[in-house]
């Protein structure tokens, strides 16, 4: 123990002075193997804190971080041990501009952030309900008929920030019956999308998918029935001579159903007091799962008053 404590003694002050020069030397080279440095990092940007019941709605999903540290720390680490996020605690619903906060790898010194301040919105959270479209693509083999078509359901819900689903101008989904012989089940996702036919962004349809039922008869029969005018008249009125524009149409369907259609009937009509005369196109009332040419027909009719008994001879 002695003669360490003497070996220690011995030439303390040039021991010292060589300690000294070694942790200099170190310093300089240090400074000059690994100079300070600046670089920048693409970084995720995330929201934190956000109200309860409102989305935080932000173009920029990235920013460029600008840092200064030690040449070996940018070798060290890359993007993914910085974090940059916009802390929304205590905002109200509306627009804000916020500046980015950045967490990062000690070492480093932040020298700014691009974006320096970004803009966030924050919109409620809403549901709303909404009905179902559903397009067919397609048709059946010419010797079958669909007879009917069921949707497991038919509205369906919005969710997702409000100025976002009030962009929604339908709710649809496509059903392809190209070359169907039978009947069948499918799958039919659902698309949410504005005026323009561009799927809205954000907004999520609740269920996404929805369960579509088609019945396909393969006794396809054709039959021909006459036209039936659904028109009447006011008090006092009656009319005196009627015709119709084809008289009988011919009706396509599934056997089952074509066999109980006796006749065609025009959506109801009310002949307006006075008008004694017209002639005028009138939709018909198809039933299901019947297929005509035309759904239209021309009426025209003549409208005269009821004789009175004074007016009897």
């Amino acid at each position: 123990m002695t003669q360490i404590i003497n070996l220690f003694r011995r030439n303390f002050l040039k021991k010292l002075v060589a300690l000294i020069a070694a942790f200099f030397m170190w310093i300089f080279v240090m400074a000059e193997q690994d100079p300070s440095i600046e670089g920048s990092y693409t970084v995720p940007l995330t929201m934190s804190n956000a109200p309860y019941e409102l989305v935080a709605i932000c173009d920029d999903k990235t920013i460029q971080v600008e840092a200064r540290a030690p040449r070996s720390n940018f070798v060290k680490y890359d993007a993914n041990a910085f974090r940059a996020y916009a802390d929304l605690e205590g905002l109200e619903a509306g627009e804000h501009q916020i500046s980015p906060k950045v967490i990062m790898p000690q070492g480093f010194e932040l020298l700014e952030t691009k974006p320096f301040i970004i803009k966030v919105k924050l919109d409620p959270l809403i549901e709303q309900q909404t009905p179902i479209i559903l397009m067919t693509t397609g048709a059946v083999a010419q010797d079958v008929i669909i007879s009917n078509i069921r949707k497991s359901m038919d509205m369906v819900t919005l969710v997702g920030p409000k100025s976002f689903v009030e962009q929604v101008n339908k709710v649809y989904g496509t059903l392809n019956l190209s070359n169907n012989t039978s009947s069948f089940e499918t799958q039919i996702p659902m698309n949410a999308v504005d005026a323009n036919n561009n799927v809205v962004q954000r907004v999520r349809v609740v269920p996404s998918v929805i369960t579509v039922s088609v019945d396909v008869d393969s006794g396809v029969k054709k039959k021909i029935v006459p036209i039936v005018p659904e028109i009447s008249v006011a008090d006092g009125w009656e009319i005196n001579r009627i015709s119709v524009e084809p008289t009988q149409m011919e009706i396509v369907g599934a056997e089952s159903v074509v066999n109980s259609i006796t006749s065609l009937r025009t959506a109801p009509f009310i002949v307006q007091t006075g008008q004694k005369f017209f002639r005028i196109t009138m939709k018909l009332q198809i039933p299901d799962g019947v297929t005509v040419k035309s759904d239209e027909v021309i009426v025209s009719a003549e409208i005269v008053r009821k004789a009175s008994v004074r007016d009897q001879p």
